[in-house]
């Protein structure tokens, strides 16, 4: 996280996130480099009403670019759609990853300015899931 704070991240959220890794709902992933570091990590939950939450994603800044990121979001997506409550996953980000998801097919369902903090705007986001289980996700451009 320290890597992607402030750009990505604000400084108040680090207490947030390690409140999140002391009781961690759902599923969480962590990638891994040769030497057993955690280079990127993410999670999703999925609720009672088939809606999943993307939880805490992230890539360490120096692998941004490097297909780190999209091959967590897709593992993460596989896992989601495989769950036969899922029928739509939202999230939420900021205006620098916003792109990142809409590559995906995830579209905009709000925007808070400076809803992280002064110049970090909230995005809101959903992806709707198609029947059978398979994502409505496009391929990246």
């Amino acid at each position: 996280m320290a890597s992607n704070t402030p750009d990505f991240f604000a400084d108040e959220e680090l207490a947030d996130f390690e409140s999140f890794l002391a009781d961690i709902p759902g599923t969480y992933l962590a990638v891994l480099d040769e030497a057993g570091e955690v280079v990127a990590c993410g999670g999703f939950d999925v609720d009672g009403e088939g809606v999943a939450v993307l939880t805490w994603g992230m890539v360490r800044r120096d692998l941004h670019r490097a297909g780190v990121g999209s091959r967590l979001l897709r593992e993460r997506l596989d896992r989601i759609a495989a769950d036969p409550r899922a029928r739509r996953v939202r999230l939420d980000t900021s205006q620098h990853s916003r792109p990142f998801f809409e590559r995906f097919g995830f579209e905009v369902t709000g925007h808070t300015p400076d809803g992280y903090a002064p110049g970090l705007d909230r995005y809101d986001m959903a992806l709707e899931l198609q029947a059978a289980g398979s994502t409505t996700v496009r391929p990246e451009k």
